[in-house]
């Protein structure tokens, strides 16, 4: 009692022009009184309306000192942060079972996960991993695509200034590129899952965008539309090599010219390890590699002053009626269709027995080439 006593004291010495004020009006109020009382009379009109003054006067003090005392007594709540969580976190703790991510997580009517951010750090390193996916130009749509190719081009012609122009009808074809499904199935040892210093979220990610990128990279360069992606090989300029086993310096110019002027800045080529290391030993008529190193190492190297990418997918040179090499604006001449929704599924069960679990992901990707003479391909003879 009298710790509540010397507390409402303190609190009382915060507020003293209150108090003060009204202790004043009080004063006031009985000094009003005692003299009408000591003259034996009743209250002027004046001293009635001063009285009615001080009781409105004191009354809204009474009710200030109130609130003051009603505000103290309530506590204060302090908002409670919700906490952002990233979306590889929120992954890791639904691949080691923890029940607060599932909530955090968008599912499927079957139960597939659908990791929004996660699709796109695996399409991001996909990108990487994939020379010629990184070139090639990507549609992000959950449904059909539908490209429109000219066949045959509207031409433009001189005439005098009042007369007619001619007309030329274009020509044109519509291109659909939907979805095909690829799957990537990778194992995680528990032991791996549940160690607390180990990002098993970039481990998942790094494996299946591995998967997916060789599997998409073999379909763009020579897919044959057969549940699967149709390849660049299916379409370009013919350039005809005159022997199976070798590619001379004059046939790598013949390629970079097949293809129009105005393709040729954005170009690039495309070949296997075999078949630069074939190219790399060329030499121009003064002696000089055609082949000059990166010094920025953003590409393997260039062939006349344009970048080299690699792929094991192209075909290697010594076989007949094969591609060894291509070169032209992929961008241009190639549409990858990418679904960015993804799913991944979690195999609790299947590797119990194993101490794993598994985890298998879908891409959704269709592609096709849209212009044929944006790159030329380079074929072995058939003989």
């Amino acid at each position: 009692m009298n710790e509540i006593k010397i507390k409402r004291i303190l609190e009382t010495r915060a507020l003293p022009t209150l108090i003060e004020q009204r202790n004043n009006l009080l004063d006031e109020m009985d000094n009003l009184l005692n003299k009408a009382k000591e003259e034996t009379r009743a209250l002027t009109d004046e001293e009635n309306n001063r009285f009615e003054v001080i009781k409105n006067e004191i009354s809204k003090i009474d009710n200030t000192l109130k609130a003051e005392e009603e505000a103290r007594s309530l506590e204060k709540k302090e908002e409670k942060k919700e906490e952002k969580r990233s979306a590889q976190d929120i992954f890791s703790d639904f691949i080691k079972g923890e029940t607060r991510a599932t909530g955090e997580m968008t599912t499927t009517s079957n139960g597939n996960i659908i990791p929004t951010e996660l699709s796109k750090d695996i399409i991001k390193k996909v990108n990487e991993l994939s020379g010629i996916f990184s070139k090639v130009r990507k549609i992000n749509s959950t449904g059909k695509y539908q490209q429109i190719i000219e066949k045959n081009k509207i031409t433009a012609g001189w005439t005098d200034e009042l007369s007619e122009v001619t007309k030329s009808d274009g020509d044109y074809d519509v291109i659909e590129i939907g979805h095909y499904k690829l799957g990537a199935l990778t194992k995680i040892s528990l032991e791996l899952i549940n160690q607390a210093n180990f990002n098993i979220t970039n481990e998942i990610v790094g494996q299946i965008a591995q998967s997916f990128s060789e599997k998409v990279e073999e379909a763009i360069i020579k897919g044959d539309g057969n549940k699967k992606p149709t390849g660049l090989t299916t379409s370009g300029v013919n350039v005809n090599l005159a022997s199976k086993t070798a590619i001379t310096a004059d046939e790598l110019v013949d390629i970079y010219h097949a293809i129009k002027a105005h393709y040729i800045p954005s170009a690039t080529w495309l070949m296997s390890r075999d078949t630069l290391a074939k190219i790399r030993k060329l030499k121009d008529n003064d002696g000089q590699y055609i082949f000059q190193a990166d010094m920025t190492k953003e590409y393997i190297g260039y062939i006349l002053g344009k970048p080299v990418l690699i792929s094991e997918f192209m075909d290697n040179l010594g076989e007949v009626s094969k591609i060894p090499v291509m070169f032209g604006d992929f961008e241009k001449a190639y549409a990858a269709n990418v679904n960015p929704q993804q799913t991944i599924q979690i195999l609790n069960e299947v590797y119990a027995t194993q101490g794993a679990k598994g985890v298998l992901g879908f891409l959704f990707l269709d592609g096709k080439p849209i212009n044929a003479e944006c790159y030329a391909v380079a074929k072995t003879p058939a003989e």
